[in-house]
């Protein structure tokens, strides 16, 4: 299980519909190898709130 700190960068995925994407556990057995302090997630996120998102992943520093 992905332990997340403070310190933990975030990384993810945008979709609409997102349930079927296996990006993240693609993504996160990689994260695990390399033994780095990140995380990547799925976020759904429905096309009229994209720009609202975006914004708030922008502020939290969330990369793609």
């Amino acid at each position: 299980m992905t332990q997340i700190r403070g310190t933990t960068q975030l990384l993810g995925v945008i979709g609409h519909p997102i349930a079927h994407t296996l990006s993240p556990a693609m993504h996160n057995a990689a994260i695990a190898h390399l033994g780095v302090d990140y995380v990547y997630l799925p976020f759904a996120i429905a096309p009229e709130q994209l720009a609202v998102a975006i914004a708030g992943f922008e502020a939290m520093g969330v990369q793609g």
